[in-house]
């Protein structure tokens, strides 16, 4: 088996990275790890820091925040941190309400009547709309990197439930409406092992692993639950795993260094040696 990178998360994979050591957010559909570029920000700032603890000592944890004297006096390099401080505020959230395609909401401003960066939320990338010392060139923005995207946000999320008919054990998962069979595999992964021993049915139909949920056949109706007030649980489609009487042992993943498609589940001869290393 290819092991593969997932390429959807759901609103609730994205909400458990909401630390500053581990920050991600979610813009127009893409999810962006905002980790490292955090830290650059965070750095910028060369005052005497003060903290929230309640204890002052040499060791703060996890919780602490910190303030600097610098804040007040509004000087570039606090525009960055006072940046990153409002980006940590939303980590693990959706921000697209912030922008309208890929630059930030604008509007007009009250005194000079210029148009301007509307940041809501807290200062962001803007420039003075007056003359000031202060203006400084915009580097790439954060929102344009290609290098801190980590994959797509669903545009829908759906329950489906796996149950192995050899053992009867049954898992409910929450999955991606975009997913095909195979990227579902790799959320079930964990509870099997021996991906390579079931043949995967709906409704003893065999599906395509390359196909999406919707595309096998499988409906989603959650929406028809709702409209005779219904619980939206009531039923969920069952996938049945069949097993085909022999146990493949999946190769380690750190083993696995087989990139093409075809290896999925029927191993071509020019990828044996890089499947069984």
């Amino acid at each position: 088996m290819t092991y593969t990178k997932p390429e959807w998360y759901t609103p609730a994979e994205v909400a458990v990275h909401n630390k500053a050591t581990d920050c991600w957010i979610s813009l127009n559909g893409v999810v962006r790890d905002l980790t490292s570029w955090l830290q650059d920000q965070f750095k910028l700032c060369k005052c005497i820091k003060n903290c929230t603890c309640p204890v002052k000592n040499w060791y703060c944890g996890p919780e602490c925040v910190e303030y600097c004297n610098c804040f007040k006096f509004g000087y570039e390099f606090c525009d960055r941190k006072r940046l990153a401080i409002t980006i940590l505020a939303y980590a693990g959230k959706d921000i697209s309400h912030w922008f309208k395609g890929e630059e930030w909401v604008h509007y007009t401003h009250p005194i000079t009547g210029t148009t301007t960066v509307y940041q809501q939320h807290g200062p962001g990338n803007q420039q003075p709309v007056v003359p000031s010392t202060r203006w400084r060139p915009l580097t790439r923005p954060w929102w344009l990197d290609s290098s801190n995207v980590v994959g797509k946000v669903t545009a829908k999320t759906r329950p489906i439930r796996i149950t192995n008919t050899l053992t009867g054990s049954s898992v409910t998962l929450e999955v991606c409406s975009e997913e095909t069979i195979y990227q579902i595999m790799m959320r079930y992964l964990p509870h099997n092992s021996h991906m390579l021993s079931y043949t995967w049915r709906y409704l003893g139909r065999p599906l395509c692993y390359e196909w999406t949920l919707h595309q096998n056949g499988i409906p989603d109706e959650r929406d028809r639950f709702e409209k005779v007030a219904l619980p939206d649980n009531l039923h969920i489609p069952d996938l049945l795993l069949y097993y085909n009487d022999d146990l493949t042992e999946d190769p380690p993943k750190e083993n696995c260094l087989c990139t093409e498609k075809e290896c999925t589940f029927d191993v071509p001869e020019k990828c044996q040696e890089d499947f069984f290393l």
